[in-house]
C-alpha cells in the first residue's frame, strides 16, 4: 500500500493529536516542498526558523524526514502562514506581511521572530488581533 503523500492543508486540518503525533515522528522532506514554491515562500524564509539551509537541503536531496524539533519548528510556520493568509487576504500579501517591519514589534519583521516558540506567540496573537479587528 502506497503512503500517501505530504499535504500541507491535510496536515493543518488534522485534530490536533494526530498532527503532534506526525510531528514527533518527523515530518517528510515533502513537506518543506509542499511549502516552498520559490516565489512567494522561499526556501531563505524557512532558514534559520526550521533549520539551517545545509541541513534543509540535504533533507530534500536525500528525501530524510526532518527532526522531531524542525517538524515541529516547520509546522508552527506553516500555522502561522495560513493564518496570515487568511487575515492578510492572500499568500502573497501574507508572506508581504510576514517580512515587513511592524510597529508593535518595534521595528522588526515577524519573520525574525518567528525563530523562537515565544516569538511565534506574539506573531500568532497579532494576527488573532488583527483577525478580529482589534486593531485599526
Amino acid at each position: 500500500m502506497a503512503i500517501p503523500a505530504f499535504s500541507l492543508d491535510r496536515f493543518l486540518q488534522a485534530p490536533l493529536l494526530a498532527r503532534a503525533r506526525e510531528i514527533e515522528d518527523g515530518l517528510p522532506a515533502d513537506a518543506l516542498r509542499s511549502l516552498v514554491d520559490g516565489k512567494v515562500v522561499t526556501m531563505s524564509d524557512l532558514v534559520g526558523i526550521v533549520g539551517s539551509r545545509r541541513t534543509l537541503d540535504r533533507r530534500l536531496a536525500e528525501n530524510a524526514p526532518l527532526s522531531t524539533e524542525e517538524s515541529d519548528r516547520l509546522a508552527r510556520f506553516a500555522e502561522i502562514l495560513a493564518l496570515a493568509t487568511h487575515v492578510m487576504g492572500g499568500r502573497m500579501e501574507a508572506m508581504e506581511w510576514l517580512r515587513a517591519p511592524q510597529f508593535d514589534f518595534d521595528g522588526t519583521p515577524p519573520i525574525d521572530l518567528m525563530r523562537t516558540h515565544s516569538g511565534g506567540d506574539l506573531v500568532l496573537n497579532l494576527l488573532r488581533l488583527i483577525q478580529h479587528g482589534m486593531l485599526a
